[in-house]
């Protein structure tokens, strides 16, 4: 399978990641299977060093101001480029207006560090990527998300899987799609699953509506199907799970059936509280919370940090906190 950097082992920029790397894995794949199987990029590693990922969402990269925390939103961009990440997953509602072009403008000129720096990103759709379009047609939004990430390339399809490192698989889902048993989505997502390397010791699902998270917040559509499948199977797999979802804005964490259920929505979207009841085990006491997930990948371990950013600051170290962390081991 190719690879997403160089033989040196330096990322290339999005343009060459397309001719050289990610490209041909995905037209690989679609040659082969008839453009129907979703693609599967890959994210190496040398020599089994540790990677560090960052994944969060809902950072509505907008024009408008009055929907979101810009400052921290450009807080976030500019503290995730000096993490040098091997790649940002982002967690849905990366735009508020998916139907506007300019959204997707706004996050290319404020993600060139990103860009300048060859990291890849790797995006589920949410809600806000299908909003301005009415819901028989979602074409046109479809249509600005493809075109952003022309160099993955993803189109036809709404979900996708990542090999990272030699030791991770992530399934990036559209929570936006049906997932209850029989569909075409949960079919992909139960095979995806069954058929992951003997090598693969942790699975990183993201997807925008959580499963799991404060049942004061309504949920989206089949994303419960989510953690009704992992409670039935996540103790006879030889990979330990991870789920991150956003939706909502602010952050939570759970452990149920043996498997950790991240809410990261802390993007830049204006904050909701969290009650923080039900289990959460995170227990912050800070009502607004932007910040994003640093996922230190080793090959027995994946340590997680949130990495907040504490808008009522206006500078110096205080700014920057991790509040909350955890770490988890691999099977023996």
């Amino acid at each position: 399978m190719s690879s997403a950097y160089s033989d040196a082992g330096r990322p290339r920029g999005r343009s060459a990641l397309c001719v050289l790397a990610l490209c041909c894995v995905a037209l690989g794949a679609a040659l082969r299977a008839g453009a129907a199987e979703p693609p599967r990029f890959k994210v190496p590693s040398e020599d089994d060093a540790p990677l560090v990922l960052v994944v969060y969402g809902d950072t509505r990269f907008t024009h408008r101001s009055h929907v979101v925390n810009a400052i921290a939103r450009r807080a976030l961009v500019e503290r995730i480029a000096t993490e040098k990440p091997a790649a940002i997953l982002i967690g849905g509602d990366l735009v508020y207006e998916g139907r506007d072009p300019g959204d997707y403008q706004t996050f290319r000129s404020e993600t060139m560090a990103w860009s300048t720096a060859h990291i890849p990103v790797f995006p589920a759709l949410g809600n806000h990527e299908l909003r301005g379009c009415k819901a028989a047609d979602v074409q046109p939004c479809l249509e600005n998300w493809w075109s952003t990430f022309d160099d993955l390339p993803l189109r036809p399809h709404r979900w996708y899987s990542v090999a990272i490192g030699s030791n991770m698989l992530a399934l990036v889902l559209d929570s936006g799609a049906p997932l209850k048993p029989g569909s075409e989505q949960r079919s992909w997502f139960e095979a995806q699953i069954a058929g992951a390397d003997d090598g693969v010791k942790f699975i990183l699902i993201v997807l925008h509506y959580p499963p799991v998270r404060d049942p004061f917040f309504p949920r989206g559509l089949d994303e419960k199907e989510v953690a009704r499948y992992l409670a039935r199977h996540a103790a006879s797999l030889r990979a330990k799970v991870l789920v991150v979802g956003s939706h909502v804005h602010n952050y939570e964490r759970y452990f149920r059936d043996g498997v950790n259920y991240v809410v990261s929505g802390g993007g830049g979207a204006k904050a909701v509280p969290a009650p923080r009841m039900f289990g959460e085990e995170s227990h912050l006491r800070t009502a607004v919370n932007f910040h994003y997930l640093r996922l230190t990948l080793e090959k027995e371990r994946l340590a997680v940090s949130m990495v907040r950013y504490d808008a009522g600051k206006v500078e110096g170290p205080q700014v920057w906190s991790e509040p909350d962390r955890f770490e988890i081991r691999a099977r023996d």
